[in-house]
């Protein structure tokens, strides 16, 4: 039972990855807003998720190692 707290870290952080993914791929520009604002949004959107997608599978990896073994 010891791969179960990675495990759901893992699960939780990549959903975490996925939902911010989805927010941002959603953004429209805004007239108020210059366009580069909506791009820089976009970007850290991105570095955001990716860094959730990594973490999620760096703990997802662990878990499925402490149950294997």
């Amino acid at each position: 039972m010891s791969w179960l707290a990675p495990a759901t870290f893992g699960l939780i952080a990549a959903g975490g990855g996925v939902f911010c993914y989805v927010l941002v791929a959603n953004l429209e520009p805004q007239p108020e807003y210059p366009e580069l604002m909506t791009d820089l949004a976009r970007l850290l959107g991105l570095g955001i998720a990716l860094c959730g997608l990594v973490i999620g599978a760096v703990f997802l990896r662990a878990a499925a190692s402490a149950y294997i073994a």
